[in-house]
C-alpha cells in the first residue's frame, strides 16, 4: 500500500489504493419516494471531525407524505443513511429538528482528514438508506 505524507492511502471498495490526491464529497438529500419534497432531521450519529467507516450510520429521517392526501393514518416513514465511503465529516450543514428538501446539502466530507474545502466537490459519498420501523406512540410497552 502506497503512503501519503499525511497517513496511509485509503482502499477502495476493491481494496486497492485509490490516487495519491483527497478528494472533497458531498451529501445531498435524496429523493426517497417520488412524493416527498422535504424530510425531518431526526438524529445526526456523527460530529464534525470524525471518521466514519464504510457502513457508519450517519443521519436519521422523517418523511411526512400527510399533505399529499387525507388519511386516517398519516404515511410518516422513517429512514438512516449510512456511508459507503471511509470519509472524514468536514462540514454539516443540518442539525436535530431542521425540515430541509430534497436536494439540500447536508453534508460535506474528505477522503483525508486535511483535505480543504475550498475546491470543487468531485462527486457524492457513497450512502445506503435503510427504513426504519418505529413503534406508534400509545402502543403497549412503548415508552415515548
Amino acid at each position: 500500500m502506497t503512503q501519503r505524507a499525511e497517513g496511509p492511502a485509503l482502499p477502495c471498495a476493491s481494496g486497492s489504493p485509490v490516487n495519491d490526491r483527497a478528494v472533497l464529497l458531498t451529501l445531498s438529500l435524496p429523493r426517497i419516494n417520488e412524493y416527498m419534497t422535504s424530510a425531518r432531521i431526526e438524529a445526526v450519529h456523527a460530529d464534525v471531525g470524525a471518521a466514519l467507516g464504510t457502513g457508519s450510520k450517519f443521519i436519521d429521517l422523517t418523511i411526512d407524505l400527510s399533505a399529499i392526501a387525507a388519511q386516517d393514518c398519516p404515511p410518516v416513514s422513517h429512514f438512516r443513511l449510512a456511508v459507503r465511503d471511509r470519509v472524514w465529516l468536514r462540514r454539516l450543514q443540518v442539525a436535530r429538528g431542521d425540515t430541509i428538501a430534497v436536494g439540500a446539502t447536508i453534508a460535506w466530507f474528505t477522503t483525508d482528514a486535511h483535505e480543504p474545502l475550498d475546491v470543487t466537490p468531485s462527486r457524492s459519498v457513497r450512502v445506503a438508506i435503510a427504513g426504519i420501523l418505529a413503534p406508534a406512540e400509545g402502543w403497549p410497552g412503548e415508552s415515548r
